[in-house]
């Protein structure tokens, strides 16, 4: 009987440190996301390396300036999740000219479809 209520005990003080343990590290990913939206790589490197640095690159390490906490700055949890998010930041960054590029696309799509449109809707009335 005594067996079994301390291994009752045992497994439940387990399983609440684990939740605890849980919760600690998701907050400290979302608070290394929330600095990461702020990181932008420096121009001409992102202009020399551009989608090929890996995410363990010293370029996505979290600064001074960019953490609110300087205390985050040791914490292997907090620099992993702020690396991964600044790695995601930069692989999605795209050339100015790839913005016109698609924009003229969607400009372009749209006047063929005004075109259509008047010629089917406004062509069969006039004779």
């Amino acid at each position: 009987m005594f067996k079994a209520l301390y291994l009752f005990l045992c497994l439940t003080i387990l399983t609440s440190a684990a939740r605890c343990q849980s919760a600690h590290q998701d907050s400290l990913v979302k608070l290394a996301r929330a600095d990461a939206r702020k990181f932008r790589l420096q121009d001409d490197v992102w202009k020399t390396h551009k989608r090929r640095l890996p995410v363990t690159s010293d370029y996505f390490k979290p600064t001074q300036s960019s953490t609110g906490n300087m205390a985050l700055l040791t914490d292997s949890i907090y620099v992993k999740a702020y690396r991964e998010a600044a790695f995601k930041k930069n692989k999605h960054r795209r050339t100015p000219w790839h913005t016109v590029l698609v924009g003229g696309g969607i400009a372009a799509g749209l006047f063929v479809t005004m075109a259509a449109a008047i010629i089917i809707f406004v062509g069969p009335t006039m004779n």
